[in-house]
């Protein structure tokens, strides 16, 4: 199914039009979830840490004699009954990492990206020198003026292109914009965003990826 991707300049009046083949229409719900599962669960630290009653600081002796007081038996005043007692199977450091293999990476990219184009919600942007210096203003007039000032918006970015940060100066600052490298997109950042916004310069890559050619 041949799409058509509307370009726009930061004025945000479409100049062109560019046409990208979507293969698949539906995508593999199951290969989305695993990859969107495992990525989640390997941006943990995993560095929660409780202590058992024989690491709480202080003495570990016990209250009282075993019998003969009438009150209940007690083995420590560490016990995790009690306060400033210890913790009972609370979390230790562990790695929560899962691995992803390549191919599950490349169909997940692929997919992700070709729901949000057969959605109409990536879009590409058309910059010549217009940001020298940085611009808040000037983007955040452009997402209102092409729609999106209130959803969630993702900028695809060219790093050969912004080699002194003026674009991401210029929009790391609006709300509900995040924004990547065209070598750093993900399925997690593409479906986390209600719309795609890319450098025009980038468009070639974005075509490889649909053509489930490029690696993640």
């Amino acid at each position: 199914m041949i799409k058509e991707i509307p370009v726009f300049n930061i004025a945000g009046e479409k100049i062109s039009s560019e046409i990208i083949d979507v293969s698949v229409e539906k995508p593999n719900i199951d290969v989305l979830h695993r990859y969107i599962t495992a990525f989640c669960a390997n941006q943990r630290q995993g560095n929660a840490c409780t202590k058992t009653r024989g690491e709480v600081s202080g003495s570990g002796r016990k209250p009282w004699r075993q019998k003969g007081t009438g009150r209940a038996r007690v083995g420590s005043i560490r016990n995790p009954l009690w306060r400033h007692g210890g913790v009972v199977f609370g979390p230790k450091p562990r790695d929560y990492r899962q691995n992803i293999p390549e191919k599950m990476k490349k169909i997940a990219l692929r997919d992700s990206l070709m729901t949000r184009i057969n959605e109409d919600a990536l879009s590409l942007i058309k910059l010549l020198d217009e940001v020298k210096s940085p611009k808040t203003k000037m983007f955040a007039d452009f997402l209102k003026k092409i729609g999106c000032s209130e959803t969630k918006v993702l900028f695809i970015l060219n790093r050969d292109f912004d080699k002194r940060n003026e674009l991401v100066m210029s929009i790391r600052n609006i709300e509900n914009v995040s924004y990547c490298y065209v070598e750093q997109i993900n399925p997690y950042l593409i479906l986390l965003n209600d719309r795609i916004i890319a450098q025009s310069d980038v468009f070639s890559v974005l075509k490889t990826i649909v053509a489930g050619d490029e690696n993640v």
